[in-house]
């Protein structure tokens, strides 16, 4: 149970840090992506408005332009484009190869002209081709097409990359160690607690089991006195509904320790032979026990003693709170699953209660109507633990006016 929660508890926070890291992170290498995008394409623009038709490309001579003539840039631009590799091919209005400049020398001039009549065809004004970040200006006399080199683009983008990686698996790592230590420490006081009360109930279980039998013996040697009479018929009775309770708790603390042997079983033998016992009870009400869709030889991975026992919980149960009609039992193999199903008529049991059904001590009035059974909210608790410690599921719905208890065990 415990477990469980730890794990919920390790899940949330990681699904948490990790949207929130992720989204950091995305946001700073999308943010710096766009911010190197465009200053590649500030570079780009600034190179074609050094083209001139007639001339063609000429990089300025920065110590002889006059300082009105210098474009506005950015110190840190200025050092890029005084860096950045950058080629062009010019056409003119026939789309006939007016100009190129080419400084590459592992690019051909005809290899950047059919670089560029592709960039042309693609129907962009810019883009990316072959390693390379391109724009075209269009004007009313030529076609200028600008290449640059964005290796280093692309190596300082797979560098931001691999460390926001690196640091973003790295913190996931720190983050899960602490969320299983905080995860511990918000589980260790109701550990503590559930302990404790499991040692009370023990206990407790162990100190009344003297006194009921002074009083079973003592009623039993005044009835033999003093003969039958009204109050200790009364006194009888409560006692007996007290052991019960006692034989109950004893088995809730016996089943929370989970040291049980499993072996493979007969789940259908079991389950024939807890329904024997509760045709007589059931015919007593009025109602008959319906088993024809149990199907034989399906076996599980299980303690006889206790999957017979959450049979006849589930059975007693489906007795107690019938509101008439006949009960069906069911069990089947689905795929790799034994399903066991025990259903009732009964009143709805709002959606919001049952999960509630399986918790120590709940009783729903309005769901169980209680005439003096010995019933004490136990009963569906211990069919959980049964189940849990058999690592399978046990769940309960309500359709067409009928409750229908779900027991799903893995098949060997």
């Amino acid at each position: 149970m415990f477990k469980k929660s730890k794990i919920k508890i390790v899940a949330s926070i990681m699904t948490i840090m990790t949207l929130l890291i992720a989204g950091t992170f995305g946001v700073i290498y999308f943010s710096s992506y766009r911010e190197m995008s465009q200053k590649d394409e500030r570079m780009l623009e600034r190179y074609c408005e050094m083209y001139d038709d007639e001339d063609g490309f000429s990089k300025p001579d920065k110590k002889n332009m006059r300082e009105e003539d210098r474009p506005p840039q950015k110190p840190e631009d200025e050092r890029a484009y005084d860096a950045a590799a950058m080629y062009s091919v010019s056409f003119d209005e026939d789309n006939k190869v007016e100009n190129v400049d080419n400084s590459s020398q592992s690019m051909t001039n005809e290899d950047l002209t059919t670089l560029a009549k592709t960039a042309l065809e693609s129907g962009g004004n810019k883009g990316k081709l072959e390693g390379f970040n391109y724009l075209i200006k269009k004007t009313d006399d030529y076609t200028l097409v600008v290449f640059m080199d964005s290796s280093n683009f692309d190596k300082n983008a797979e560098t931001l990359i691999k460390y926001t990686l690196i640091f973003g698996v790295v913190s996931l790592v720190i983050v899960f160690a602490l969320s299983i230590l905080l995860a511990n420490l918000i589980i260790r006081p109701l550990e503590k607690n559930h302990e404790a009360q499991k040692r009370f109930i023990s206990d407790a279980g162990h100190e009344l089991k003297t006194p009921v039998t002074v009083i079973s013996t003592n009623a039993e040697v005044l009835e033999g006195e003093i003969g039958e009479n009204r109050w200790l018929k009364n006194i009888v009775y409560e006692n007996e509904r007290m052991s019960i309770l006692i034989k109950q708790l004893m088995t809730l603390t016996k089943t929370d320790k989970s040291e049980v042997k499993l072996e493979k079983v007969d789940l259908s033998h079991i389950v024939i032979g807890e329904i024997l016992p509760f045709e007589s009870i059931a015919f007593d009400k009025g109602i008959e026990i319906n088993y024809e869709k149990v199907e034989d030889e399906i076996n599980v991975n299980g303690n006889s003693s206790q999957l017979s026992q959450l049979v006849s919980i589930l059975i007693d149960n489906a007795i107690e709170h019938s509101s008439g009609g006949d009960i069906e039992v069911k069990l089947i193999k689905n795929h790799n699953k034994a399903v066991l199903t025990v259903i009732n008529n009964g009143e709805v049991i709002p959606e919001e209660k049952r999960a509630l059904l399986f918790d120590r001590f709940y009783r729903m009035n309005e769901a169980r109507n209680d005439d003096g059974g010995n019933h004490y909210g136990l009963g569906l608790s211990i069919a959980k633990s049964i189940v849990d410690i058999h690592k399978g599921e046990i769940t309960v719905d309500c359709k067409d006016g009928k409750v229908i208890f779900e027991v799903s065990l893995k098949t060997v």
